[in-house]
C-alpha cells in the first residue's frame, strides 16, 4: 500500500513537472488576454483657488482653502474605497493619476518663513496598504513626479497661518500574483513633457508640468507597450502639443501600444477635443467607443470636494487607446453610480475608473 501511494505521488509530481514546463512554452500560442485600468483618484483640488488669485491676500486665502478642501475629502478613507474598486477588476496593469503627498507646517508671517513640514497624506502608500490589507497583490512599476509645489504660505481665515507643500505623481501599478507566462512587465520609463503650462500668480510664475510613465508588458507571451499619462487640463493648446509629444516619443514603439490615461480631452459629448481627434486621426482606437458607440461612458467630473449627492459626470475624458495589433474584448466603468458613494456621502474620486479588457495579437 505504501509503495502504491509512493508511486502515485511520483506520477502526480512528474505530471505536475511536465505541465510546469509545457504551459509556459505553450503560452505564446494562447490569446494575449489581459485587463488594464485607468483611474484618476483625485488629489482633492483643481488649484482654482490660487489660479484665479490676483493679489497676495487672495493667494494666501486660496492656499488655505485648498488644504481645507483636501482635508474634507478624507484621502485615507477614499483610498480604502479605491482599493476595493481596483480589486473588483484586478487589472494586470493600472494607471493612476493625482496620487499626492500633502505636507503641512507652521508659517511665521513676521519672518515670512515656513517651519518644519509634516507629511499629512501619502495617497500612494495609503492605497498600497489598503490593497494589501484587502488581499491585493500590486507593486509600483513606475512612479513619476508630475508637479511639485514647495512649502507655500496660506491663510485660513480669520488668522490661522499655515504652510502647504504637495507633490503630485502618476503611477503604474502591476500585479505580482501571476506567473510570468501569464503576465510579465519590464523596462520602466518616465519623463515630463517639454510643453507645459506656466501659471501667473501674485508670487510669480509657477510652472505646472505634466508627465508620462511606461512599461513593456506581456500577456501570455504577447508583448506590448503600456503608457500612463495625465495631459494638461487648463490649456487646450498645450494639451494638444503634449499629445503630439506622446505619440512621437513614448508611444512610438514597434510593439502594440496601450495608453490608459486621463487625457483631459473630451471624447464625448460633441464637440470632441482636438487632442482626442488627433489620436484618432493618427490611427489610435478608442476601446470604449469601439465597443459601445451609442453609450456615453461618462467619467468626469464630480464636484472637486467629492460630496455632491447627485452624480455630476458630464464628459468622457478617461480613455484607453490602442494602436497596432490590439483589440478590445470588454470595458466597464467603476465608481460612476451613486452606490459607489461612501457612508459619509463622499465619492471615492471625482472621476469614474475605466477598466478595459484587451487581446494583444502580436507575438
Amino acid at each position: 500500500m505504501k509503495r502504491n501511494i509512493a508511486r502515485a505521488t511520483l506520477v502526480i509530481a512528474s505530471v505536475a513537472a511536465i505541465w510546469a514546463m509545457a504551459i509556459p512554452a505553450m503560452s505564446q500560442s494562447l490569446p494575449g488576454f489581459g485587463t488594464v485600468m485607468t483611474y484618476n483618484v483625485n488629489e482633492g483640488t483643481d488649484f482654482l483657488q490660487v489660479v484665479g488669485a490676483t493679489t497676495l491676500p487672495q493667494f494666501l486665502v486660496g492656499v488655505g482653502q485648498i488644504i481645507t478642501q483636501v482635508q474634507s475629502t478624507n484621502p485615507p478613507e477614499r483610498m480604502q474605497a479605491v482599493a476595493r474598486q481596483i480589486l473588483e477588476a484586478r487589472p494586470e496593469l493600472l494607471s493612476i493619476q493625482e496620487v499626492d503627498q500633502w505636507s503641512t507646517g507652521t508659517f511665521d508671517p513676521v519672518a515670512g518663513t515656513c517651519g518644519t513640514m509634516t507629511l499629512q497624506y501619502d495617497m500612494l502608500q495609503e492605497l498600497l496598504s489598503d490593497l494589501a490589507a484587502q488581499g491585493g497583490h500590486y507593486e509600483v512599476a513606475v512612479q513619476v513626479t508630475q508637479n511639485a509645489f514647495p512649502p507655500t504660505p496660506g491663510l485660513i481665515p480669520p488668522a490661522t497661518y499655515i504652510c502647504v507643500a504637495v507633490t503630485d505623481h502618476d503611477v503604474i501599478l502591476a500585479r505580482t500574483d501571476l506567473p510570468s507566462w501569464i503576465f510579465h512587465w519590464s523596462n520602466p520609463e518616465s519623463g515630463q513633457f517639454e510643453n507645459e503650462l506656466v501659471l501667473p500668480t501674485p508670487v510669480g510664475p509657477v510652472p505646472y508640468p505634466r508627465a508620462w510613465a511606461s512599461v513593456d508588458g506581456q500577456f501570455f507571451g504577447h508583448p506590448f507597450h503600456y503608457i500612463d499619462t495625465h495631459l494638461e487640463s487648463f490649456d487646450a493648446g498645450i494639451r494638444e502639443l503634449q499629445g503630439g509629444e506622446l505619440r512621437a516619443g513614448p508611444a512610438s514603439s514597434s510593439l502594440p501600444v496601450i495608453i490608459a490615461m486621463d487625457s483631459n480631452a473630451q471624447a464625448f459629448p460633441q464637440p470632441q477635443d482636438p487632442t482626442y481627434t488627433d489620436f484618432i486621426s493618427a490611427g489610435y482606437n478608442d476601446v470604449w467607443s469601439g465597443l459601445y458607440p451609442k453609450r456615453a461612458g461618462l467619467t468626469c467630473c464630480q464636484d472637486e470636494a467629492d460630496n455632491n449627492p447627485v452624480s455630476q459626470l458630464y464628459q468622457r475624458i478617461d480613455l484607453v487607446l490602442t494602436h497596432g495589433s490590439v483589440r478590445p474584448w470588454g470595458a466597464v466603468l467603476i465608481g460612476a453610480n451613486p452606490q459607489s458613494r461612501l457612508p459619509d456621502g463622499l465619492w471615492p474620486s471625482d472621476h469614474a475608473a475605466l477598466v478595459a479588457g484587451v487581446v494583444v495579437e502580436s507575438k
